[in-house]
């Protein structure tokens, strides 16, 4: 087994974490902290499954990553329907509380798989899933780009048709994102096709070891100033300005990593442990992470009770520890339970 790049789990471990406090800001959602953390958190997954990438068949490629992706996709939305199924016939409570109004408005909505509230010339109403678009929008976009790197290979001038094809498909999805939420957040995978090459370049040409570092203000300039612009909803995607949405998103990127590779240097105190370990178990964070967003009760009535008194701020700040509390547990738990765990470690358990 490959040796685990250090920092890459250090990243994926702010990247997760960013995530976490990115969908708890409750009262200051849209202001200047949420822009600055929704310009990186989901870019920064792509640039790093670009620069980890590894070319295979077509075939494979879509056998690795349907295990690796729909597995826990499919497993996170079973367990979603039957709580919010116990939650329509329950008494309402604090603990579970229904996402979806119907168990068939819940099932429709695991088939479409958006992230944001789904909008289209036809009409469609379909409710949408959550934080786990992700996972969908991650397996079409490998497809896409392990297919153009295979199928581009040959020709002499492979990099600049891989650039062409890249920059047209981003645009593609840069415009239908002003016109419909695709299935399977199928728009966010075509303007991600930017960062996974955007990782692959900077393996491929050793950037991380051949810049500079007064370069590193340049990329924290370019995410100051698509934070200040406003929101990057990659999902859709739509931004003030996706132009910048992307540079920033790349040179936030970059900035983290290097802020981790720094880190790497401290590798095996207790918090960078920890942090790690986050990164590790990203995917199976994000799965029970949009559990509690959807049909767990605790956070809203934990930010209602504290409010009040401590105020907007701190009841925000508590709620945010509760919510990385509610996936540290699982996180520890869900290793330890030989049926469940296969759902959500396909790679480790499924085939076997």
């Amino acid at each position: 087994m490959a040796k685990r790049i250090q920092w890459i789990d250090f990243t994926r471990g702010i990247a997760i974490l960013a995530v976490i406090i990115g969908h708890t800001l409750g009262p200051y959602t849209g202001q200047f902290f949420g822009s600055f953390i929704f310009a990186f958190h989901m870019p920064i997954f792509f640039i790093l499954s670009g620069y980890l990438y590894h070319q295979r068949p077509i075939g494979k490629e879509f056998k690795h990553s349907a295990v690796n992706l729909l597995v826990p996709y499919a497993t996170t939305a079973t367990v979603i329907l039957v709580i919010n199924y116990l939650a329509l016939k329950l008494p309402h409570n604090a603990v579970i509380n229904p996402y979806f109004t119907s168990t068939k408005q819940g099932i429709l909505a695991v088939i479409y798989g958006a992230g944001s509230e789904v909008f289209n010339p036809w009409g469609w109403r379909v409710a949408p899933i959550g934080a786990i678009w992700f996972l969908l929008s991650m397996f079409i976009a490998l497809q896409f780009f392990n297919g153009l790197l295979v199928m581009t290979q040959r020709f002499k001038s492979a990099k600049a048709i891989q650039i062409g094809i890249i920059l047209g498909l981003a645009v593609m999805g840069g415009v239908l994102g002003r016109l419909a939420y695709l299935p399977w957040a199928f728009n966010a995978a075509l303007l991600s096709q930017v960062f996974l090459y955007a990782g692959y370049l900077i393996r491929q040409t050793n950037f991380l070891e051949r810049v500079e570092n007064a370069w590193y203000l340049v990329f924290i300039f370019a995410w100051l100033v698509s934070a200040f612009q406003g929101y990057f909803a990659l999902t859709v995607p739509v931004s003030p300005n996706l132009v910048i949405s992307v540079l920033g998103g790349i040179g936030a990127s970059l900035a983290i990593i290097k802020g981790c590779i720094w880190l790497d240097r401290f590798q095996g105190r207790p918090s960078l442990n920890l942090l790690a370990r986050y990164g590790r178990l990203s995917l199976i964070v994000l799965c029970f992470h949009l559990i509690d967003l959807d049909v767990i009760g605790i956070a809203g009535w934990l930010f209602n009770q504290t409010s009040p008194i401590l105020g907007n701020w701190l009841a925000t700040a508590i709620t945010i520890l509760y919510r990385i509390g509610f996936v540290t547990f699982w996180m520890v738990v869900i290793p330890k339970i030989p049926i469940v765990r296969v759902g959500f470690f396909p790679r480790k358990y499924f085939l076997k």
